[in-house]
């Protein structure tokens, strides 16, 4: 047997943690013909599964997983036919300022302009699978000064445990109810290409060893996640996070991998990262620069100016603990006197493990705000030496007393005490959530080659395909992450069926506005500028 020969800029190691196999596969235990091919089973590749049925192809879907498995809670979008060109111009202007420019226009505005259809069109599904939103929302919208507006809709099915999760569950079986055929424990491993180049189809491989030689007369769609969970990937691509914890799993680049050896590439670095933390205390302190400590009650950061999308840029940094995503926040009875805008008090409760019997919208296990008495009582919650600790917050609240920040340079008024009790802890956990990086796409979610030069047959979607944003941190507003997973997978399953992008059973915002009453607009768009 000669030597395999890795894809440029690959290595063994990536190919061991994945499913992927370099070892050309010669024989097969079945074989299935479909006019669509979906790998993975998530927030990209269920709508496309959905979409080609629309549009009446065969499709089925192979999941590495037992079950489809989709994060996030929601998704948003823009209502082009609400908005303005250059409202919507001047919004996509303001998220690539936002990312420091490093932001794919090209796929951005495919989202831009299909993202709001989509959002309509998961309204009507989940309505179909009696799994309606909890909240819809038109606040994020944007209304410019000159009348120009660029109208934002988002919808939430549910926080925690329930959630995009739950939906794209129940989204697979009515794709199922449909004529989709899933298969489930069966990763694709390898594509399958023809003399002229075309995929024409993928081998999957059953939880017993087989193969399954998986036809395509029209394309492949990859919708396997991102790397996030391939080590050697994140070394090699994303190395300043290689040393937190994960919060996926099953997210080894089986994808990816496959496409290269196909002839595809992944996209420059850098590499978006998504890593935070919402479930210790929510997203109600997120922003507020409270005091924050290490592992080893050392102060590490300016908090002002480090919110949570960037805590990871200080903390990564932290050498002297085995998790750098481990991290302590303080403040004290005052702090709704010092911080207006935080939750109160009561709405904090459950996040205390053990004070509410049944907390809802939370993950238990992982929820850690602390509220005591005294600081050593403090301390014991939350595991810490009470000296060292003490001595920490006395430091600080000197700094607070002389109004100026020697060390770090927070504003002096950020600076509050921390005296009054009762007193506030939160241990937080930043973990890796995603890395927004996949292959090398083309404006339609086409994979291409190191030529650019679109690979027939192939497409990847989601975290798979492309690099919405290439900025270090992942800062592309509320619902983005998701939506973009949606909409490319509903609208790439279209354009490999069409060549267009124009679906046969397009959902209007008309037949879903009057779910999208708040506060600031409602469903008729008669709003005035505020």
């Amino acid at each position: 047997m000669s030597e395999l020969k890795y894809p440029r800029f690959t290595t063994a190691e990536e190919f061991a943690e994945s499913a992927a196999e370099l070892e050309p596969v010669t024989s097969y235990d079945d074989e299935k013909t479909y006019d669509i091919v979906v790998v993975g089973a998530g927030t990209a590749g269920v709508p496309a599964v959905l979409t080609a049925l629309e549009e009446g192809a065969t499709v089925c879907c192979l999941q590495k997983e037992a079950t489809p498995v989709a994060n996030g809670n929601g998704s948003s979008g823009v209502i082009v036919s609400e908005s303005t060109l250059p409202g919507i111009l001047r919004w996509i202007q303001d998220i690539r300022v936002r990312n420091n420019f490093r932001v794919n226009d090209e796929l951005f505005r495919f989202y831009a302009f299909h993202s709001g259809e989509t959002v309509c069109w998961l309204d009507k599904m989940a309505d179909l699978v009696d799994y309606p939103a909890v909240q819809h929302s038109t606040a994020t919208s944007l209304l410019y000064e000159n009348g120009d507006r660029c109208i934002l809709a988002g919808h939430s099915f549910g926080y925690k445990p329930e959630s995009n999760h739950h939906l794209i569950n129940r989204l697979a079986k009515l794709a199922e109810e449909r004529g989709a055929d899933f298969y489930y424990k069966t990763p694709g491993v390898q594509l399958i290409k023809n003399e002229e180049g075309r995929v024409t189809g993928v081998y999957g491989k059953t939880a017993e060893g087989k193969y399954i030689k998986f036809n395509a007369n029209t394309a492949v769609i990859l919708a396997t996640g991102d790397y996030s969970n391939n080590h050697a990937m994140v070394d090699h691509y994303c190395g300043d996070v290689s040393r937190f914890k994960r919060k996926q799993h099953g997210k080894t680049a089986d994808g990816h991998l496959m496409a290269m050896v196909a002839g595809a590439h992944m996209v420059a670095p850098g590499h978006a990262k998504q890593a935070h933390d919402a479930d210790a205390a929510g997203n109600g302190f997120a922003a507020i620069p409270l005091l924050a400590l290490d592992a080893n009650c050392n102060r590490f950061m300016n908090e002002q100016a480090t919110s949570m999308p960037f805590w990871v840029d200080s903390l990564r940094k932290l050498y002297d603990q085995e998790d750098p995503g481990i991290f302590f926040r303080f403040f004290d009875g005052d702090y709704q006197k010092n911080y207006p805008n935080a939750p109160s008090p009561e709405a904090m409760q459950k996040y205390i493990p053990g004070a509410v019997e049944k907390p809802v919208d939370v993950y238990p296990n992982l929820i850690d705000v602390h509220c005591c008495n005294t600081l050593d009582e403090l301390a014991e919650e939350l595991k810490l030496p009470a000296d060292k600790m003490k001595a920490a917050i006395e430091h600080y609240n000197e700094l607070c007393e002389k109004g100026v920040d020697d060390e770090f340079g927070k504003e002096a008024k950020f600076l509050f005490p921390i005296k009054t009790a009762p007193f506030w802890g939160i241990r937080q956990w930043v973990r890796l959530t995603a890395i927004d990086a996949g292959v090398e796409v083309d404006g339609h979610y086409q994979v291409v080659d190191e030529n650019r030069k679109p690979i027939p047959g192939l497409f990847a979607v989601g975290t798979t395909g492309g690099d919405l944003c290439g900025n270090a941190d992942w800062s592309m507003g509320a619902g983005v992450s998701s939506g973009h997973c949606f909409t490319a997978g509903r609208y790439a399953a279209i354009y490999a069926i069409t060549g267009d992008l124009i679906p046969s059973r397009p959902v209007a915002w008309d037949e879903v506005k009057h779910l999208y009453t708040d506060g600031l607009h409602d469903s008729t768009w008669s709003w005035q500028q505020k």
